[in-house]
């Protein structure tokens, strides 16, 4: 079956690699805003997706961009990273990053980012921050 540490941390270096934004293939206790961590989400692993054997991993991006208060600049920089807004000082989009190497350097059979949500305050490890999830599907053997 599919390593999970290794397409997590596979999927944290595209990010990264595309992004400039720190991101983490593994939770921490403490993260520096602006970053990204890697998550597990419900449900895990959706066995027998294809006729092969190939797996559906979901996973969560946690997009944490600030521990202040959302004033402008913060919430432009978390548009340009969910890719609604463009922003070049900033970098480019999760998602769009996550589609320019969508087998994770052939790590898995396909990365699709799902969808956007929980936009404002999240909380990760005890604080509360600024940010948003990203859903993604991996597929993978």
């Amino acid at each position: 079956m599919a390593d999970l540490v290794a397409i997590r941390n596979a999927l944290a270096a595209s990010i990264t690699r595309y992004t400039g934004l720190r991101t983490d293939g593994q939770a921490r206790d403490q993260v520096t805003p602006p970053c990204a961590v890697v998550l597990p989400r419900e449900p895990l692993i959706n066995y027998a997706s294809t006729m092969d054997g190939t797996v559906d991993i979901n996973l969560m991006v946690l997009l944490i961009i600030s521990d202040a208060a959302p004033v402008d600049a913060t919430q432009r920089a978390l548009d340009t990273y969910l890719g609604v807004d463009q922003n070049p000082a900033i970098g480019s989009s999760v998602p769009e990053a996550i589609e320019e190497d969508n087998t994770l350097g052939g790590t898995v059979h396909y990365t699709q980012a799902v969808s956007a949500g929980s936009y404002g305050r999240i909380e990760y490890s005890g604080v509360t921050y600024f940010g948003a999830r990203i859903s993604v599907v991996i597929g993978a053997i």
